[in-house]
């Protein structure tokens, strides 16, 4: 069997089966396992998976420019931001992450919540300067403009001085084993600051971003207090997740 075909055969497994191990992989495809370690190297090096010990699970969603996730999932989005109002309650220091799915939160805040909101996300804080009750704190720092909200040192000595109450986590890779992960090292370092700060941690996730991972981590699955999910996942996507302690909703 050419390298070529290999490769084919080893996405297409990953695909539907959402993880590979690599002795399977060797049965399968009848080759040793230095060929199988080398296979999946040269996947991962070019983007294409996540080897993680033993073998390998999909990479997240290849990253789009906020202006172009906008619009992807939206339904979902909507379902995980109407998912999330109960959990907002007046007086609250809230933080909302950057994100396509908490601008959707950010647009469904009751007008009559009365509670101190501080963000990263430039439109998002664009949404909140019409609510009539939020106090708003944008956390001012070096502006990352394809996700349009900022992180650096200046953002995490902010945090320092801050102890929120809730935190909406903006998902980009979430796995049962690695944990939530972001392809950018900056932005996953606030978001870890972020996560240590609150005592309740929110993560927002829809069907794609299950069972994906990117380079770097910010925290464990079982450091979340919620996963709120779109009504695309299924049950047994789910078996994983459960019984660690974390509410799926």
């Amino acid at each position: 069997m050419l390298r070529e075909e290999r490769l084919q055969i080893i996405l297409k497994m990953l695909d539907t089966d959402q993880r590979v191990s690599s002795g399977q992989l060797a049965e399968t495809l009848n080759v040793s396992d230095d060929t199988i370690r080398r296979d999946l190297n040269e996947l991962a090096e070019n983007g294409l998976l996540k080897k993680v010990h033993g073998g390998a699970i999909p990479k997240s969603p290849s990253p789009y420019k906020l202006t172009e996730r906008i619009n992807i999932l939206h339904e979902e989005k909507i379902i995980l931001a109407q998912k999330a109002q109960p959990f907002f309650k007046e007086g609250q220091v809230i933080i909302l992450d950057n994100g396509s799915t908490n601008m959707e939160v950010a647009r469904l805040m009751s007008p009559d919540l009365k509670a101190t909101v501080f963000t990263t996300s430039i439109p998002i804080a664009q949404i909140l300067c019409e609510h009539p009750n939020i106090e708003l704190f944008l956390l001012g720092g070096k502006v990352f403009k394809d996700a349009q909200n900022t992180h650096g040192t200046e953002v995490i000595e902010l945090l320092n001085r801050i102890r929120a109450d809730v935190f909406l986590l903006g998902v980009c890779g979430m796995h049962h084993q690695i944990g939530v992960t972001m392809p950018d090292w900056g932005e996953s370092v606030v978001k870890r600051k972020m996560t240590e700060i609150s005592a309740k941690t929110i993560a927002l996730v829809t069907a794609d971003k299950l069972n994906t991972a990117e380079s770097y981590v910010v925290c464990s699955y079982q450091q979340i207090d919620v996963m709120l999910i779109d009504n695309t996942i299924s049950e047994l996507q789910l078996v994983d997740y459960q019984g660690i302690g974390v509410e799926i909703l």
